[in-house]
């Protein structure tokens, strides 16, 4: 009889401290916006891309999107209201082409510690924990960036070499992306190829909710690594799916080349 009512008791405690999670609102004190440049093809300079990215900063958690993307996210949720409430002749018209384009579409989200990137492949979104972890190594160099007084730390992540720029007036252990664990917010950072740099160019004390992304798929990050190159070696079916017609030999040849170019992932 006492082992049942542990049980009940230990049961109640889960549902409550799971209720208790999925309702608690996550709210930032800090935002901070960095410039991101990235070359979407690693070998081809010309395939430069931008992005406005926004690191929400709370109390032990935090949440690195793109602006870019929540204006799309919202625009598309308008479009399909609107088509939904306007359905002609039992077809539902849902048109994205006037949505504008994402060029970062992955999202981190830090709670306590634990690290979950958000990415999706084609129309499915899935959460991972990140394959690599950078192991700072602090140095003495000095530099001023946009006001802030910095220092330096190179660091290895996956395959590339990472310098970052961190500065001790603000000593929260932050950054872009994964790159965390320093002693102060990252101003700026770059990869020794210049491929991918991150520069903080706006910061201001501010209370935002922060919303993590919900429906994904959880994985691991070797499966969604396979399932993007799957998505790339069938893009061209994955494209006629949606197209409903046949493709001429052009549209498959420039399906074909498109995907093989987006191959500098940062993950």
């Amino acid at each position: 009889m006492v082992k049942i009512f542990s049980l009940i008791i230990i049961l109640m405690d889960s549902i409550f401290v799971f209720s208790q999670d999925k309702n608690t609102v996550l709210y930032s004190n800090l935002i901070c916006k960095y410039h991101v440049k990235f070359l979407k093809d690693s070998t081809n300079k010309s395939s430069e891309r931008e992005e406005i990215m926004t690191l929400f900063i709370g109390d032990n958690v935090s949440l690195f999107k793109s602006d870019q993307k929540v204006k799309s996210d919202s625009l598309k949720e308008a479009i399909v209201k609107n088509s939904m409430n306007n359905i002609t002749s039992g077809n539902l018209n849902i048109d994205f082409s006037k949505v504008p384009r994402v060029n970062m579409n992955q999202e981190v989200f830090l709670r306590d510690g634990k690290l979950k990137v958000y990415d999706k492949v084609f129309k499915n979104l899935f959460s991972f924990e990140p394959a690599n972890k950078v192991e700072w190594n602090l140095l003495n160099e000095t530099k001023k960036i946009n006001g802030y007084n910095c220092k330096k730390a190179i660091g290895k992540y996956g395959m590339r070499e990472l310098t970052a720029w961190y500065t001790l007036d603000i000593p929260i252990s932050e950054g872009p992306y994964t790159f965390k664990g320093l002693p102060g917010l990252v101003i700026y950072l770059e990869d020794q190829k210049q491929t991918y740099s991150f520069e903080l160019f706006y910061l201001k004390k501010e209370k935002r909710e922060i919303i993590p992304l919900k429906n994904d798929a959880p994985t691991t990050y070797e499966k969604f690594s396979n399932a993007r190159q799957n998505a790339k070696d069938n893009a061209v079916s994955n494209v006629g799916g949606l197209l409903h017609r046949e493709m001429t030999k052009q549209e498959m040849d420039l399906i074909r080349n498109n995907a093989g170019k987006s191959n500098n992932y940062l993950d």
